[in-house]
């Protein structure tokens, strides 16, 4: 279930239980990915293009919903809408800088097209952006396939040979993109 849970040391969780279970351990990840995404806020957006490879840009996501899901607006004439198009994998790289640490979301992006979801969805910290959300903001959800993360301060780190980093895998998701 988790990469390199072995070799990371997990004092924190064995401090309250010798006999911390897979469970508990992937749940305490999720928190610690869950206060890394809250503390840096802003985030990169990593997409696929046919043309010049990778492309990278800051976006302002919602923080994510109890099952991770992330989502983001974007100019529906942007250049990542194209992108996405095309191909939709992405991956989202959380960075906190006070407590050097990162988390990165990988998982595949779909747009909301419905109006009615679109509404229930909508974040209102994006509304000074796009005042006419109806027409000029394009809504997307990443759906997690997998989260990467290093946090020192909360015990999780990676392999102390290969560096491999802790990883938390999410259930392929049915039905959905």
């Amino acid at each position: 279930m988790l990469a390199a849970m072995a070799s990371s040391p997990w004092r924190t969780l064995r401090a309250q239980s010798v006999e911390a279970t897979a469970s508990d351990r992937r749940e305490a990840m999720v928190r610690v990915a869950r206060d890394i995404m809250r503390a840096a806020r802003f985030c990169a957006l990593i997409t696929r293009d046919a043309n010049t490879g990778s492309a990278a840009r800051t976006i302002d996501p919602a923080p994510p919903d109890s099952t991770m899901v992330v989502r983001f607006v974007t100019n529906p004439r942007s250049r990542k809408v194209k992108q996405l198009a095309a191909d939709p994998r992405v991956a989202l790289y959380y960075f906190d800088a006070s407590a050097q640490r990162y988390a990165t979301l990988y998982g595949r992006a779909r747009a909301i097209r419905d109006p009615a979801e679109k509404a229930r969805r909508w974040y209102e910290g994006w509304t000074p952006f796009y005042p006419q959300r109806e027409h000029d903001a394009t809504l997307y959800e990443v759906l997690p396939e997998r989260i990467e993360l290093v946090s020192p301060g909360d015990s999780v780190v990676g392999d102390s040979i290969s560096w491999a980093t802790p990883t938390i895998r999410f259930p392929a998701r049915r039905g959905r993109q």
